[in-house]
């Protein structure tokens, strides 16, 4: 319960700034609407509107707005991969868990042929970068070894190392990927960890303080509520029920006096348990964005909602408002010290209508929270730059990312995260830069910092941001992400003119593989897709040019310089590339309006036609065909192209597709331009993959048994089976068959953005690669948070005897044509699903092991056969 002893006038001036966070106009703009198409319409003219109005010399004000844009367009890409058929934007989460859940569970489905996938799929990172690898919102430490810490990230999920972060390793692999919003490690059993799921840093302008926030992004990063391991991470259980229905996760605390009382900050309040997380009590409702317990104290506790700082003096069951009057920001972040029990301090910031600057508020009470004084006028902590206020060039982001730490052992001690790190010594009276925005820059670290926090055992400095975990030395910061496997791939290509693999990450740009799993970073921003003009993939291709496409910006690196080769007037995020099968310099990019061509590598672009193009395929026998597919309110979603005779046609696969489905990727026969397949993004079922084998004139649903999640990607293999990436992994079609069985041996259940085979020759010229592999052709994948993944093609070859050993987790399907021989072990827990199939027999040797969570099943029905839950005997262990 709240007590809000404030006058009506601040009451109303509250009101009216909350307003600024998401402007007015918009707010009323978006009021009613609830599909995505009628969204991201309104959100897309909104902006437009407001640049048209921006001096064309004022750049500052453009890139403010450009920098909503993009926040938004992330939203928007993952968003409509989650609609229904009415439009509506679903639980991912949810969505993603159930099906995997429903797969998990299903003995029957999923078990036909399970030796096509003879080899399991091994990571190929990126394990290191140069310049960032993932983002981390949360990290936490043991509570006696202080090499042992723990982060976690928004797709990957939680993540550990026991060398103090020169290296790590995933805990919750096999679970499908949940945002990691809270970490706790119980002090008295190091043993026991919870987590609290759910994104409270999804951005993308629908700011957390909003009644537009459900539109859109609350259904991208909705908790699952507090997961809970007895074992250190090597399995989970889920806790009791925290709220019902749609919410985030923004932290979580442990009572400092008793770990069986935990308090859970949520959007839609805080949450209290008595019994380690047996049941949980709504204690405090409102969108809480931070807690905290005095040091020490299990009565005392300070939270942030909307608008709001409150204390407790009764362990969180009842709050008083603390002012902070000066702090107009609707997002806030607390600090407190065992350097000094009684020092608390709230961190916010002021914004400017036009959310174009803000300015970092510091208030600080050495009296438990009951009077405050404010510490910082004069500096910007949340600019890039000097610091002056009104120096920030593109705006802070404090909706996205805002934190604060003070030194355990100097209560003057105080760093804040926004954009980038600054640091007072002497409480916040003056401040310093610690951290440097951009990566030329000496002292670069990534920006967009969501995590400070000391290392309570050695006092050591940790940083969690869009780029993974740094340590502070006290001049300058450490790497210490490698093997922090979080990097989410829009899309990738197989090699680039180096013959090195490269892909677009959000908030890490375009990375190239440099040596076997380490990356380096190409081009800052939100990297999206790339292309080169290999021989393989083009008749006159000399492997010496890429293209490629970050934020709203097209690239052309001809070896000797990268230059911007934009479409004219272009205000349109992450450009999808393709490429003409016989004349390299004939390229195309698709945009939310369109399909654009060049004749001359990007010199000059020309709309071909088309609306709200996603995804472009260009035939690889008929230079004259290409097809994209796109998105728009009421709108086809499925071109074919006849450049000859600059056609446009739009061609509709039958229900229950319907336009408010986003077709996801298309795949056209290298040799027949008329055979195409399309998968198909969405929550409606039946409605996952389609055929054409007359150009899309007719066609055939390919649907079959695929599980009812977003299919993100398709890829034809030569002997025209299928494989389909979808949100918890990759599935597979032999061409003689007529379901879809998992292929997904060793792999997490994460969103597979693209499929790449390789060698894929070109039919122009049946050119390949001399290096590329010839007897055991390949199949690689990129992740949106689990980085690249390869393993062989799918073999129709079943062994007769197999012998399996070695740690297991996470799907694995094994089957021989007389026996198999087992002494694995099954150690990934709640989210691990072995399954044996043999004719003949199968035994289990000394050392193998299958504990608590793990599924483990055996069938003795032998390759290529329906299992039959009846048949389970033969089964051995010695």
């Amino acid at each position: 319960m709240k007590l809000r002893l404030t006058i009506v006038l601040v009451f109303f001036i509250q009101i009216a700034n909350a307003q600024l966070d998401m402007p007015a106009a918009l707010r009323q703009n978006l009021a009613g609407k609830t599909k995505f198409e009628d969204i991201k319409t309104s959100i897309n003219q909104f902006y437009s509107q407001k640049l048209a109005t921006i001096n064309v010399n004022d750049s500052s004000a453009q890139k403010g707005i450009m920098r909503q844009l993009k926040k938004w367009n992330r939203q928007f890409w993952l968003s409509e991969f989650y609609t229904n058929s009415d439009g509506i934007v679903q639980d991912k989460n949810k969505i993603d868990a159930e099906a995997y859940r429903k797969f998990q569970n299903n003995n029957n489905a999923f078990t036909n042929n399970a030796s096509r996938q003879n080899t399991n799929w091994i990571n190929q990172g990126p394990f290191n970068t140069n310049k960032g690898i993932g983002r981390v919102d949360k990290i936490a430490f043991h509570p006696t070894n202080p090499n042992v810490m723990y982060a976690g990230s928004p797709h990957g999920g939680l993540y550990n190392t026991n060398d103090g972060g020169n290296n790590w390793a995933p805990l919750s692999a096999n679970l499908p990927s949940l945002g990691i919003s809270g970490i706790v490690i119980d002090p008295n059993n190091p043993n026991i960890i919870y987590v609290l799921t759910g994104d409270a840093n999804t951005g993308g302008g629908c700011f957390l303080g909003d009644a537009g926030c459900g539109i859109l992004g609350q259904e991208l990063s909705a908790s699952k509520g507090v997961f809970k391991s007895t074992n250190g991470g090597s399995t989970w259980q889920q806790t009791g029920t925290l709220a019902i229905g749609i919410y985030r996760g923004s932290e979580l605390v442990m009572d400092p006096t008793n770990s069986n009382i935990l308090l859970a900050a949520t959007s839609v309040g805080l949450y209290r348990t008595i019994n380690a997380g047996n049941t949980w009590q709504l204690v405090e409702s409102g969108n809480t964005f931070d807690v905290k317990y005095k040091p020490g104290n299990g009565n005392t506790v300070y939270i942030t909602q909307d608008f709001y700082s409150g204390r407790s003096t009764d362990g969180g069951l009842t709050f008083n408002q603390m002012s902070t009057p000066s702090l107009l920001s609707y997002r806030r972040a607390i600090a407190v010290t065992p350097a000094n029990p009684n020092k608390v301090i709230v961190f916010g910031g002021s914004v400017n209508a036009d959310s174009s600057a803000y300015t970092g508020g510091i208030f600080s009470s050495t009296d438990d929270g009951q009077n405050f004084v404010p510490k910082n006028t004069a500096i910007d902590l949340f600019s890039r730059t000097d610091g002056s206020v009104g120096a920030t060039t593109t705006g802070g982001q404090y909706e996205y990312n805002i934190c604060i730490a003070i030194s355990p052992t100097n209560e003057n001690i105080i760093y804040t995260g926004g954009l980038c790190v600054w640091a007072s010594i002497n409480g916040g009276s003056s401040w310093s830069r610690k951290s440097d925005y951009w990566n030329y820059e000496s002292n670069f670290m990534h920006p967009d910092i969501h995590e400070l926090k000391f290392n309570p055992i050695n006092n050591n400095l940790f940083c969690g941001n869009d780029g993974g975990v740094y340590s502070y030395n006290g001049t300058s910061w450490d790497q210490k992400y490698r093997g922090l496997i979080a990097t989410q791939f829009y899309h990738f290509e197989r090699e680039n003119d180096d013959e090195k693999i490269w892909g677009g990450a959000q908030d890490n740009g375009i990375i190239r593989q440099t040596i076997g799993a380490d990356y380096e970073l190409y081009k800052f921003g939100d990297g999206y897709d790339m292309m080169t003009d290999n021989e393989y993939l083009v008749f006159d291709g000399e492997a010496d040019d890429v293209y490629f496409t970050v934020n709203n910006a097209i690239y052309k690196d001809d070896g000797n310089s990268v230059v911007a080769i934009n479409v004219s007037n272009n205000n349109q995020f992450f450009g999808n590339l393709a490429m003409s099968p016989l004349e390299e310099d004939k390229i195309y990019v698709g945009y939310q309006n369109g399909v654009y061509r060049s004749l001359n590598a990007g010199s000059n672009w020309n709309i071909i036609g088309g609306s709200g193009n996603w995804c472009i395929s260009s035939c690889r026998n008929d230079d004259f065909r290409l097809y994209a597919a796109g998105s728009g309110a009421g709108a086809d979603r499925l071109f074919r192209y006849n450049l000859s005779a600059f056609a446009v046609d739009p061609i509709t696969p039958p229900a229950p597709y319907n336009n408010n489905l986003k077709i996801t990727d298309i795949d056209v026969d290298p040799v027949n331009s008329n055979n195409i397949w399309i998968s198909v993004g969405g929550t409606q079922a039946n409605a996952k993959v389609f055929y054409s084998d007359n150009g899309g004139s007719t066609w055939t649903n390919y649907t079959f048994n695929l599980p009812n999640v977003p299919i993100f990607c398709i890829k034809k293999d030569a002997s025209y089976g299928l494989y389909v990436g979808t949100s918890i992994g990759v599935f597979y079609s032999s061409a003689a068959n007529s379901y879809w069985e998992p292929f997904s041996n060793g792999l997490p259940p994460t969103p597979v953005t693209e499929i790449e085979l390789w060698p894929e020759p070109n039919p122009v010229n049946n050119f390949v690669p001399s290096y590329a592999p010839s007897a055991n052709p390949e199949i690689w994948i990129s992740t949106f948070g689990r980085g690249i993944w390869y393993t062989k093609q799918s073999s129709s070859i079943c062994p007769a005897n197999i012998g399996l050993t070695g740690n297991v987790s996470g799907v694995m399907l094994s089957e021989a044509g007389n026996s198999i021989l087992s002494d694995q072990q099954l150690t990934g827990g709640v989210g691990t699903n072995v399954k044996y199939n043999a004719s003949q027999s199968i035994l289990l040797t000394d050392g193998f092991f299958a504990p608590e969570g793990t599924r483990f099943q055996t069938y003795t029905t032998g390759c290529g056969t329906q299992i039959d839950l009846n048949r389970m005997k033969h089964l051995k262990k010695e």
